[in-house]
């Protein structure tokens, strides 16, 4: 039987709309209004009582030579490190932290700078000692040991929590209620209901922010008298964003 022109031209164009009517309704899904919603971000902070302190202590010699300052403070290095370590106890870490050693100059003031010629006339022998101890009532016990066994300078002192993760979930909860408490305000003056969360994440949760004193210089006097410490309590802060939907 004999295809007639417009028959055939039918079934050249079945395929094509064929592919036509299987293509998804994809322009209409994107235009699909997105659900109403509010969007807090709030920080949760909890203080917590450190347990671990970190101490670093120096000795410092000056010698006309670079060997007898390094063996002056090598020699009173040992011995602030062996009395330190019957004082931290068996939990604790006594470690050498760094050790330099730098050339001294003579100075003039009497002579122009310009005219000045660099003159060594001696070397400075400096040893780090750090300390780690869970002993932290007794770190004023600590500062007076390293004085009275040699040591001249306090690099650093700082508390910490070692297991941060309880107070860092406290920190969580704490800004998930404030979320909550934020979202049902806002929404009450939009006058809105929220309907439940629907997005929730945490921003940073920060570890507890240590509490540091600067590095001092100490002297045998110092040692006089005890030191007192007070280790006090640290933060931590936890930053949460969460969206609410509303109707």
């Amino acid at each position: 039987m004999a295809i007639g022109p417009s028959l055939r031209t039918l079934l050249v164009l079945a395929p094509c709309l064929a592919a036509v009517l299987a293509v998804p309704p994809v322009a209409a899904a994107e235009e699909s209004p997105k659900p109403r919603s509010i969007t807090v971000v709030r920080v949760g902070r909890e203080r917590g009582t450190p347990d671990t302190a970190q101490l670093q202590f120096a000795v410092e010699h000056t010698a006309p030579s670079a060997q007898a300052a390094s063996q002056a403070a090598a020699k009173t290095a040992t011995q602030v490190i062996e009395a330190l370590r019957k004082e931290v106890g068996s939990g604790g870490r006594v470690e050498t932290a760094g050790f330099s050693l730098n050339p001294v100059y003579r100075t003039d003031d009497r002579i122009p700078a310009r005219e000045r010629k660099p003159e060594i006339v001696g070397y400075t022998a400096v040893n780090q000692i750090a300390v780690q101890t869970r002993r932290v009532e007794n770190v004023g016990t600590f500062i007076d040991t390293a004085i009275a066994s040699g040591a001249a300078r306090i690099g650093g002192l700082s508390f910490s929590i070692e297991d941060a993760a309880p107070v860092q979930a406290r920190a969580l909860k704490a800004a998930g209620a404030d979320a909550a408490t934020q979202a049902a305000a806002i929404a009450e003056a939009l006058h809105v209901s929220l309907k439940g969360v629907l997005e929730a994440s945490t921003e940073w949760a920060a570890r507890p922010v240590v509490q540091r004193w600067a590095g001092v210089a100490m002297s045998v006097e110092a040692s006089m008298a005890p030191t007192p410490i007070e280790p006090g309590e640290v933060t931590t802060e936890a930053r949460l964003r969460v969206t609410y939907g509303v109707e």
